[in-house]
């Protein structure tokens, strides 16, 4: 597991079902731009969670640092067993994900025959 350095929207954009913490609002153990409050004693969905981003961090072609969540505003993840791409939005920017170098990432994984979705709270649909 790679560090997130400070990134924190998972901690917003996600739903964390141990805490009953819905999707688009901040976690209340996050320090945003830190990191968590309860590192050491966090929920189990955060204890495995590791973003697509982070994951391709240490491989030869990573995904560009401008689409890292924190600047970007999306977190990429995965559903159906990583079969499919989610792109986690906010309701602020749900647009993040159609912009410049992220929409030529969108634009790749569905070359690739990747199925990409787009989640914004609890609405969720495919691109």
């Amino acid at each position: 597991m790679h560090s997130c350095d400070g990134c924190t929207v998972c901690c917003k954009v996600m739903k964390i079902r141990e805490l009953d913490k819905p999707a688009n609002t901040w976690c209340a153990d996050c320090k945003i731009g830190v990191g968590c409050g309860v590192y050491e004693t966090r929920p189990e969905s955060c204890r495995v969670y590791e973003c697509i981003w982070l994951q391709t961090q240490s491989l030869d072609k990573p995904i560009a640092v401008a689409l890292r969540p924190d600047r970007s505003r999306v977190v990429i993840g995965t559903t159906n067993h990583g079969e499919d791409v989610v792109l986690y939005v906010t309701p602020e920017r749900p647009d993040a994900w159609r912009r410049g170098e992220f929409a030529r990432l969108v634009g790749e994984f569905k070359g690739r025959g990747i199925k990409v979705l787009v989640s914004c709270g609890d609405d969720l649909q495919v691109v």
